[in-house]
């Protein structure tokens, strides 16, 4: 089973990165093959609607690697920062590079990280969204804040017990989602 995580921050270091990192952890533990796409390093070009019905066939050689690694993938994963009550305008880039055929019954599990508070608006939009892609969003999702991290090596990890053991629930039912939808 493989699990492509997509993380839309533009930040560095980032929280949304750092708990995706958590994520594709658990997974891995769960014998799951991950890739994590940071779409600040892989800085994607302008969505080009002239590639919506076939964007395999982009000349863009990163486009060409997403699109494959989300045919690849059994599940996706969406993570962003809260950007004004939404999800980042990186994730939306990537998102309108693919199309229904990428995320067709698939799960999709839902990250978002706000800074002082915990908030879910960016995961209600991104529900949304996979819905409109054909994906199937996976009915726990992942929300987290500040006081969830630390930053260890110039890197923000989860350190926050609760949060660790909400990403390994997370996790866990993002692969029976997986399985079932097979």
């Amino acid at each position: 089973m493989k699990v492509l995580l997509l993380a839309g921050s533009a930040g560095k270091p980032s929280h949304t990165l750092g708990g995706l990192k958590k994520v594709a952890e658990e997974l891995n533990k769960l014998s799951v093959e991950t890739e994590i796409w940071d779409l600040k390093k892989e800085n994607l070009p302008m969505a080009d609607a002239d590639y919506h019905k076939n964007p395999e066939d982009h000349p863009d050689e990163k486009v060409k690697r997403l699109v494959a690694s989300a045919n690849e993938a059994d599940a996706i994963i969406l993570g962003s920062p809260n950007y004004h009550n939404s999800f980042s305008g990186l994730l939306k880039n990537a998102l309108d590079h693919l199309n229904i055929q990428n995320f067709y019954l698939k799960p999709v599990g839902l990250f978002t990280h706000s800074g002082g508070i915990r908030s879910t608006e960016p995961l209600g939009q991104l529900r949304l969204v996979a819905r409109g892609l054909l994906g199937v969003a996976i009915p726990m999702q992942v929300a987290t804040c500040n006081e969830d991290y630390d930053l260890i090596d110039n890197e923000y990890e989860i350190t926050h017990e609760a949060m660790r053991e909400r990403i390994q629930a997370f996790s866990e039912q993002l692969v029976q989602f997986a399985n079932n939808l097979r």
